[in-house]
C-alpha cells in the first residue's frame, strides 16, 4: 500500500513538484500491526473531557434549562481545588482528538475508494451514536433527578440528531458533546475529495497545503460559508495529524515539518480560555497551561509518527481505545444523571470514582453487544448497496439476494440487441 515514486527519467523530480517516495522493501517489517499508543492517548484525550465536564462545570444545557450534577452552581466548593484547576483544562482533550482524527483518517483511507472510505466511517460512527441518542432521552426522562421532567420538541429533536447532522440544520444537540461530530464530518468530506482522486503522498500534501491556505483566506474575508466549510479553528489540527500519519508511514521530510509547525503555530494562536461562558468554573484561568498542553499534544503526536513508542504493546490498550468513543458519547447526559443519583447518599471521591466505573461498565457493554454487531450488519449493507450500483451503472446481471431482478427500461431507450443477420436486412 505503498505510494510508487513519481521521478523523471534522469532521476529527478520536476521542479516545483512534492517527490513521492518510494516505499520500503517490506513496510510492515518492525511496525506493530495496531498502534497501541495511540489507542492510549485517544484514552486520554476522552479523560481529559470528562474531568472538565464531571469536575470542572458540572452542569449541562438540555431541553430548555441547566442541570447541575452535583446539586449546585460550581463544583469547586466541594471538589479538591487543584482537580478543578487542571480539569478546567481539559476541554483541550477535543484538539487532541482532531490530531488523532486527522492521522488515523489518512491511514485507513489509503488505498480505498469514495465507497470504501464511507462505508468505513458510516459503520464506525453510527452504531454507538445511535445508542446514544436514543438512551440519552430515554435516561434523562426516565430518571428525572436533573430536572428534565419534559422536553418540548424532543420527539422531532431526537428523528433528526439520528441523522448526525442537526447542527447544519439549527436543531438542538441531545447531547452538547455531539457538536465535535459535526466539526469530523466536514472534515471527511474535505478529505474524501483527496480519496475520491486517489491517495497518494504528493496529493495529501497538496491537500493540507491548500486546506491551510483556504483557511487562512477565510479567516481574512469573514466569509460565513467557507469557514463552515474549512472550519479554520480546527483545521491546523486535523492538517498537523494528517503530516504526522505521512511521518510515520514515509519517514519526516522537512515539507512535512513545516505543516507541523505551520499548523501549530496558527493553533496556539487561537487557544483562549473563555471562562465568561462557563460561569460554573467561577474564575479567570491563565492561558499560558493552555499552550504548554498543546506543545504536549504535538510531542505525543511526533513520538508516535517517529515510530518513538512502538515499543508500547500492552494489549489491554485496544480494549480502552475501543471504549473511547462510547465514553465520549455517553458521559455527560448519562453520566450526570449517574453522578446526581450517587452524590444523594455519597461524598465527591466515591461519587466521582463510582460513576467513572459504571459508566466504563456501560461503554464496555455497548461496545461489545451493540457497537461491534451493528457495525458489521452496517458494512455488510452499505457495501452491498455499494456493489449493487456498481453492477447497474456496468448493466451487469443482478447478483445473488436481489430476487433476479433487472433494471427497469426507461422508455425513451432502446434495449440493446446484436446486429440483425445479413439476410435479414
Amino acid at each position: 500500500m505503498g505510494a510508487a515514486a513519481e521521478a523523471t527519467a534522469t532521476g529527478g523530480t520536476e521542479p516545483g513538484e512534492v517527490p513521492e517516495p518510494a516505499p520500503a522493501p517490506n513496510p510492515a517489517a518492525n511496525r506493530p500491526q495496531r498502534l497501541y499508543a495511540l489507542d492510549l492517548i485517544r484514552f486520554i484525550a476522552a479523560l481529559l473531557v470528562v474531568l472538565r465536564h464531571w469536575v470542572a462545570i458540572g452542569a449541562v444545557y438540555v431541553g430548555n434549562h441547566w442541570v447541575y450534577a452535583w446539586g449546585m452552581a460550581q463544583p469547586k466548593h466541594i471538589a479538591p481545588f487543584l482537580l478543578v484547576k487542571i480539569s478546567v483544562y481539559g476541554d483541550l482533550g477535543v484538539q487532541l482528538f482532531f490530531l488523532i482524527s486527522g492521522f488515523v483518517i489518512c491511514m485507513s483511507s489509503w488505498g480505498r475508494t469514495v465507497g470504501q472510505f464511507g462505508a468505513s466511517r458510516i459503520s464506525r460512527l453510527y452504531p454507538a451514536y445511535w445508542f446514544s441518542v436514543l438512551g440519552s432521552i430515554a435516561v434523562l426522562l426516565a430518571f428525572p433527578r436533573l430536572g428534565v421532567h419534559s422536553w418540548p420538541g424532543s420527539f422531532h429533536d431526537v428523528l433528526m440528531n439520528l441523522t448526525m447532522t442537526q447542527s447544519f440544520y439549527n436543531v438542538h444537540d441531545i447531547d452538547p458533546v455531539y457538536w465535535t461530530l459535526a466539526a469530523e464530518l466536514r472534515f471527511y468530506l474535505l478529505f474524501a475529495i483527496v480519496v475520491f482522486f486517489g491517495v497518494t503522498y504528493r496529493r495529501v500534501v497538496y491537500f493540507c497545503w491548500l486546506w491551510m491556505f483556504v483557511a487562512m483566506f477565510t479567516q481574512i474575508t469573514g466569509n460565513g460559508t467557507l469557514n463552515q466549510i474549512v472550519q479554520p479553528q480546527y483545521a491546523p489540527y486535523f492538517i498537523a495529524g494528517v503530516a504526522f500519519f505521512l511521518m510515520w508511514r514515509f519517514g519526516p521530510t522537512m515539507l512535512l515539518w513545516a505543516i507541523v509547525g505551520v499548523s501549530f503555530l496558527i493553533a496556539q494562536s487561537s487557544l483562549t480560555p473563555d471562562p465568561a461562558s462557563f460561569p460554573e468554573i467561577g474564575w479567570d484561568y491563565p492561558r499560558w497551561p493552555m499552550f504548554v498542553a498543546l506543545v504536549g499534544f504535538f510531542a505525543l503526536m511526533t513520538l508516535v509518527s517517529l515510530h518513538k513508542l512502538d515499543w508500547v504493546r500492552w494489549k489491554p490498550l485496544v480494549t480502552l481505545g475501543a471504549l473511547t468513543y462510547p465514553l465520549y458519547l455517553l458521559h455527560q447526559d448519562i453520566g450526570f444523571t449517574l453522578i446526581a443519583y450517587l452524590h444523594e447518599h455519597l461524598s465527591f471521591w466515591p461519587t466521582l470514582i463510582l460513576a467513572l466505573v459504571l459508566i466504563l461498565a456501560l461503554c464496555y457493554l455497548v461496545q461489545r453487544f451493540v457497537e461491534k454487531p451493528a457495525q458489521r450488519w452496517l458494512s455488510k449493507g452499505v457495501k452491498k448497496s455499494l456493489e449493487a450500483m456498481r453492477r447497474a451503472d456496468a448493466g451487469a446481471p443482478p447478483g445473488p439476494g436481489t430476487g433476479g431482478r433487472r433494471g427497469l427500461l426507461i422508455p425513451h431507450q432502446a434495449p440493446t440487441s446484436a446486429p440483425a443477420p445479413e439476410s435479414t436486412r
